[in-house]
């Protein structure tokens, strides 16, 4: 089984390849590899994805050195996953099946030749909650099985300094640890928590390492953040019901042209469209941000239900979005900033194999394929199989970690999604197949001939 699934998942993986580089541009990723090249970081994105872009680009000019190791994070892990084992039953091949078929699918395909931090986020994710897969194999010796953690901890760290939101990686890898050295009549505890203090002190060492590298202090991408996400929920809340924030130094007029302001500005779908109001821009500029802060703390004991309801719209249009097209469903081409491009040596546009990518993503924008909610879905389902046999399989636990951690990850949305953008969760699909890959390797023969 482990020779049969590694042919056709390396030809998957040169077609995305060839298919993807030097690598597809968007606005964001223009930006931070225009940050990497100069090590001027903005501090709107998590720094580590730029300065990685930078790294690469004095090696290879460009994406395209980045692109391959960013996809071999992913591909190589299901390789591994789906090596070895022994008796092979109908099961092992019907998840064999099911992932070769997701990952000729254009959200697999295309978005491996993305150049995102989300995408960069998943394929961490899964090459450390692979490698702790691997390192609960049998037979594996003592000095490979602790390379292995190490790895673990590196992807799972790095992958927490790609996300704000992705720490839940390491904490659940934390939770598999602990649960595979109990079974190997280790100390549970202090495995689980001392592997966390790595992998935390990696996901620290990863952000001082950039930071001593950067040409100038990098800003406060944490404060910027919750700016933007308290400027959101302030003109969502509003849009909900709740009455305008107290403004002393504004007329009863101006209120109202604010409030009249969000009312037609403001959608569930994304933040930006507020922007497109210059009076209510003005409006929500105004203060610092620990002014702005309060602001929120006090509309929020004032109208939690308007408060809930606007968290509620847009978790929806985060995973199941009622218009695909506002949600970027799948990126093509090379854009980004003019000058940015033109520092970069990078021309915008789109080429021949990117338009017909483009028409084979559009057959699938009317089905389930580009719904989060799908892929969550079936990330659910393959959890509850997992822990319906009890984990009791060699690296179970360590999947049923990545796609605990998947769904929380989403869960975390439902608090901080200011944009339905799909790729926003390319992790739950890039889960599900490592998922399916781990599914597809028998049983060794071993605990086969235990279990009879």
């Amino acid at each position: 089984m482990g020779r049969t699934m590694t042919a056709p998942l390396l030809a998957l993986w040169l077609l995305a390849l060839a298919l993807g580089a030097p690598g597809q541009i968007s606005f964001d990723s223009a930006v931070q590899l225009l940050e990497g090249h100069s090590g001027h970081y903005g501090g709107n994105h998590p720094p580590l994805m730029s300065a990685l872009l930078g790294l690469f680009d004095r090696v290879v000019p460009g994406t395209a050195l980045y692109l391959l190791a960013a996809s071999a994070l992913f591909y190589l892990s299901l390789m591994a996953l789906a090596a070895g084992g022994g008796a092979r039953r109908r099961g092992h091949w019907l998840a064999a099946v099911l992932l070769l078929l997701a990952l000729a699918t254009p959200l697999l395909l295309i978005y491996q030749g993305i150049i995102w931090k989300d995408v960069l986020f998943a394929n961490l994710a899964v090459c450390g909650f692979a490698c702790l897969a691997l390192a609960e194999r049998p037979g594996i010796s003592h000095r490979r099985q602790c390379r292995l953690l190490l790895a673990a901890a590196l992807a799972a760290g790095l992958a927490a300094a790609t996300r704000q939101n992705g720490l839940v990686v390491p904490l659940l890898g934390a939770v598999a640890v602990g649960v595979a050295a109990g079974r190997q009549g280790r100390a549970a505890t202090r495995w689980g928590l001392g592997w966390l203090v790595l992998a935390l002190g990696l996901y620290l060492g990863a952000q001082q390492a950039v930071q001593a590298t950067a040409a100038q202090p990098i800003g406060n991408g944490l404060d910027w953040g919750l700016r933007v996400l308290h400027r959101y929920d302030i003109a969502g809340m509003v849009a909900h019901g709740a009455p305008m924030p107290d403004q002393p130094v504004a007329s009863a007029e101006q209120k109202a042209r604010w409030r009249d302001a969000i009312l037609r500005h403001y959608s569930p779908s994304r933040v930006d469209t507020l922007g497109q109001a210059p009076e209510l821009n003005a409006f929500l500029r105004q203060g610092t941000s620990a002014g702005m802060t309060e602001q929120w703390w006090r509309m929020l004991r004032g109208s939690p239900w308007a408060w809930v309801q606007h968290r509620a719209a847009v978790f929806r249009w985060m995973v199941l979005p009622p218009e695909l097209g506002r949600c970027l469903p799948v990126h093509l081409g090379v854009e980004g900033p003019p000058e940015a491009l033109a520092s970069l040596g990078l021309v915008a546009g789109l080429r021949p194999q990117d338009l017909a990518l483009y028409g084979y993503a559009r057959a699938w924008f009317g089905t389930p394929l580009f719904l989060n909610l799908s892929w969550l879905g079936v990330a659910t389902a393959l959890l509850a199989l997992l822990l319906r046999r009890r984990c009791r399989q060699p690296g179970d636990t360590a999947m049923a970690a990545l796609l605990a951690a998947t769904l929380g990850f989403a869960a975390s949305f439902a608090f901080i999604g200011i944009a339905c953008d799909v790729r926003y969760l390319f992790v739950a699909p890039a889960a599900v197949c490592a998922a399916l890959a781990h599914l597809a390797r028998p049983a060794p023969l071993e605990t086969t001939h235990a279990r009879n």
